[in-house]
């Protein structure tokens, strides 16, 4: 089978979740003898990424555009036809065709419907009620799609919506990434907190470096380290936020990073103070090393966080109530009452990349027979 995976580029210097979603995902299809590819608009990290995983990469700029005007033929901002569109997918000559990228999939979906190859759409983005209106208006104009959620919550209210009963296809398909590898490790330390993220309102980091006031001024000293693995365009106010609040000794910048959680303890915990989320990546990744999670509730967490054996999930924007749930967890891990292994079998039987790549090849399969019964 020839896969094309579609998703925009908004930056050369940070790898989102889509992003990294599709590596996994590809590379997982390229396992099993399919021929995964992937379609970007930017030179730059991410395409880096794709192409050192062994996964054909292209790079077409004028494909990320703005919003198609209804009844136009030229995409603002881009100055490419629908029809020149349609030639560069019949050059790529694919089977189906993956859309992770809403911003990109509105040409897209367009070009494919023309050539009549299946095209299948993955909501990474959070906005549901948008979404699901821009979905309605699409298949109003005759568009054919599936799509897949991420995230059960937005599953539901798809169902309650009445997508199914509009004719709209759609499905559920956790997040899965492949068994994480663990940096060997010498005698117990203390624990630190991990924050991967882009450096960004969305991220709720600056919400983190609040509860490390909190936790500074509970363990003084002995306060455990925040070490912020990301880049955006928030950074920079963040960095003076810490220095103005005197808290550089425990909050640490480091960039962005391949492969943190390799590179970090087991026993180091994941901060995710997202305010906004379908069905945060790094979770699953942290799962599968049996890394201990503290977590905002936002979209697919507590689906994947289901009670303390697994972690803390907490309110978003609550500053102090974060600091609590850090807390709880150092209890736990010092206690030896947290239990990695949960994490990990949870991981196995739930979001595994050999599961996605099963659930998402069922579908492209259904999406192929029901173009070929039209």
């Amino acid at each position: 089978m020839r896969i094309f995976h579609f998703a925009a580029t908004e930056t050369t210097t940070n790898i989102q979740g889509n992003h990294r979603h599709i590596a996994y995902l590809a590379g997982a299809q390229r396992a099993r003898g399919m021929d995964a590819n992937v379609v970007t608009s930017k030179h730059g990290l991410i395409s880096n990424l794709y192409k050192q995983d062994g996964i054909p990469t292209f790079v077409v700029d004028d494909l990320l555009a703005d919003e198609l005007p209804k009844g136009e033929d030229v995409v603002p901002g881009a100055g490419i036809s629908t029809q020149e569109i349609v030639a560069r997918l019949k050059d790529f000559n694919p089977e189906i065709i993956h859309c992770h990228d809403l911003h990109m999939g509105q040409v897209v979906v367009t070009a494919a419907n023309i050539i009549k190859v299946p095209c299948v759409v993955t909501l990474h983005e959070t906005g549901i009620d948008s979404i699901i209106s821009e979905f309605f208006a699409r298949k109003r104009a005759g568009l054919k799609f599936t799509l897949i959620t991420v995230s059960k919550r937005e599953f539901d209210v798809m169902q309650d919506r009445g997508m199914a009963g509009a004719g709209i296809t759609f499905h559920y398909v956790p997040n899965g990434t492949p068994v994480g590898t663990q940096k060997k490790q010498g005698p117990p330390h203390k624990p630190n907190l991990i924050m991967v993220a882009r450096l960004g309102f969305v991220k709720g980091v600056d919400i983190a470096i609040l509860a490390m006031v909190e936790l500074r001024r509970r363990h003084r000293s002995d306060c455990p380290v925040l070490n912020i693995y990301g880049a955006g365009d928030l950074g920079e106010y963040l960095i003076e936020m810490v220095k103005v609040l005197r808290i550089g000794d425990v909050v640490k910048f480091h960039g962005i990073q391949m492969n943190v959680l390799s590179k970090c303890s087991s026993s180091d915990v994941l901060v995710v103070a997202s305010r906004f989320e379908t069905g945060p990546l790094v979770i699953p990744e942290a799962m599968s090393r049996g890394m201990p999670i503290v977590a905002c509730n936002v979209g697919q967490v507590t689906e994947m966080l289901p009670d303390k054996r697994y972690g803390r999930v907490v309110p978003v924007n609550s500053i102090t109530e974060l600091a609590d749930a850090i807390d709880s967890m150092l209890t736990d891990i010092a206690s030896g009452r947290f239990n990695p292994d949960l994490l990990v079998k949870r991981h196995q039987s739930q979001y595994s990349i050999e599961m996605m790549a099963d659930r998402t090849a069922a579908i492209y399969e259904s999406a192929i027979a029901e173009l070929e019964l039209v």
